[in-house]
């Protein structure tokens, strides 16, 4: 095998660790290398023995990682990374509003990045004057692997939030927490780079360490309003979910898209024609789909890295029918495009994938799943539609700044200027029975919702790790977390209405961000 063929093999930590510059640092390693080559040609089969054996014991050495680490042998239950920036500002937000309050589980965290000095002067602006103002800060860059070893190593779980993660190699800092046995939990909502994460599915399943992207508003909350309606459904009615579907609304003072957020977008769109395709296909996660379609065409199971594609996707599962304007007349409303709605859908597909291969019972074996924005009529679908425009991310970018609602990369506003912000998703699923069940969830401004999902999901696999059905692997939050960590969620104040959907009247007006 060639020596390009065996790179292609290595993970991105062991692409890192093991490579020439870095292998040469650990003497011993190296001296034992140099020996062994130098006895390639000899005919003393007993020296080349012994140099074998020199290699293989300072091989070990090597992979221990000890050799090179500065960890100063104190643990974090969190590690938050990236949080210089406006994220940074939200997670730490939420922790004083909400995950740090007397009365409230006790743990301990640092905040980390690229930059200490700017992870240092946002701490000291969120948190001066309080018990955390001396939080620990840690620096971590890509480039350097030891200082990616450390910080892995003092940490029980990683919540990473420096995006967007396919431009600043976030799959090199998942492949560590699998090598080193920390849990991972990010906010990604990029499918490229998601295929990355998902590639260290067995790795991960193996080593027993619980990977988490897209623990968001936009992934994570659709995500666990899915996992409860298709457990609703079983509960009461024995039956498998065979349609499912989630409206998004949201309404007040509500951020636009943040300059970090069309970054993102303007990245996916650079992306190269093996990428762009695998981003077109509805299954592009993983998915579980029925052996025969209605026509009786022979289908085929599909799951991310088997190679396989599908003969044909039915039609009630393409990315067209997110697009369109449309009545949904069993539930009383109309409705339109929703960005996210092609990343999300992807997601519950996944998670219906990973209860059938862990637990043996996906949420159905035909589960079609779609989404869109909610809308009272046809005339506020289409002007909804009419406004948002086929833009580029400049010319979105332009309108932003014009209307006065452009954040930059690393900033948005205080939360104070969005008090009055909600979001509600609206979720129903329904039995091919036609036994159907709806449920709610409300919270304030996506943004802040992130915060929360993803500490709730990384003090869920911190705290309750031994009582969850699934103990490793690249899984959705749903999957990962379960009912632990929709408890969580509860508990934290997000709203949820079982049954119906909640209405939203006297909120401030809808919009769509």
């Amino acid at each position: 095998m060639s020596q390009q063929e065996e790179e292609r093999k290595k993970t991105p930590f062991e692409a890192k660790y093991f490579s020439k510059d870095n292998m040469n640092k650990y003497k011993p390693l190296a001296d034992a290398l140099r020996k062994q080559d130098s006895l390639a040609k000899s005919k003393k089969e007993e020296d080349k023995k012994e140099a074998a054996v020199a290699v293989d014991q300072a091989m070990a050495e090597f992979c221990d990682v000890s050799w090179c680490s500065n960890w100063d042998y104190k643990k974090y239950d969190l590690v938050f990374y990236g949080v210089s920036g406006y994220t940074g500002y939200l997670m730490m937000e939420y922790l004083k509003r909400q995950a740090l309050p007397n009365g409230k589980e006790k743990f301990t965290f640092a905040f980390a990045g690229r930059t200490a000095s700017k992870v240092e002067a946002m701490r000291d602006k969120e948190f001066a004057g309080t018990p955390y103002a001396d939080t620990p800060i840690l620096s971590a860059q890509y480039d350097n692997i030891v200082s990616v070893i450390d910080m892995v190593k003092s940490a029980r779980v990683i919540i990473n939030v420096a995006g967007p993660y396919m431009l600043t190699e976030g799959e090199l800092l998942v492949d560590a927490c699998i090598w080193l046995k920390t849990d991972y939990v990010d906010i990604s909502g990029e499918v490229p780079y998601s295929l990355k994460v998902y590639d260290l599915h067995k790795q991960a399943k193996d080593a027993n360490v619980m990977i988490c992207p897209s623990a968001a508003n936009a992934g994570g909350l659709p995500d666990m309003g899915i996992y409860l309606v298709a457990k609703k459904l079983r509960d009461d009615y024995g039956e498998e979910m065979r349609h499912a579907m989630m409206y998004i609304s949201a309404g007040g003072s509500a951020q636009a898209p943040s300059g970090g957020t069309l970054k993102t977008r303007a990245a996916m769109n650079q992306a190269d024609d093996d990428v762009k395709s695998a981003m077109s296909n509805p299954f592009s996660m993983g998915g579980f789909i029925p052996d025969l379609d209605r026509n009786g065409v022979k289908m085929i199971n599909i799951q991310k890295g088997t190679g396989i594609v599908t003969p044909k996707t039915r039609q009630e599962d393409m990315d067209a029918n997110l697009s369109r304007v449309a009545e949904d007349k069993k539930n009383g409303c109309w409705r339109a495009p929703f960005v996210y709605s092609f990343f999300e859908t992807r997601v519950i597909r996944r998670s219906n994938m990973l209860m059938a291969e862990l637990g043996g019972q996906p949420y159905g074996h035909q589960l079609n799943y779609l989404e869109w924005a909610f809308m009272p009529t046809e005339e506020a679908a289409r002007a909804a539609v009419k406004a948002s425009g086929a833009t580029s991310v400049d010319e979105e970018k332009k309108k932003l700044e014009k209307a006065g609602k452009y954040y930059g990369v690393g900033d948005g506003p205080p939360l104070e200027s969005i008090a009055d912000a909600w979001s509600q998703y609206r979720f129903y699923g329904e039995t091919p029975s036609g036994k159907t069940f709806k449920m709610s969830i409300r919270g304030q401004d996506g943004y802040y919702e992130t915060a929360r999902v993803a500490i709730e999901l990384a003090l869920c696999l911190r705290f309750d790790r031994l009582q969850l059905q699934y103990k490793g692997g690249a899984l959705t939050p749903a999957v990962a977390g379960g009912t632990h960590f929709a408890k969580r969620l509860l508990d934290s104040g997000l709203h949820f209405k079982m049954g119906e959907w909640e209405s939203t009247e006297g909120l401030p007006a809808p919009s769509l961000w």
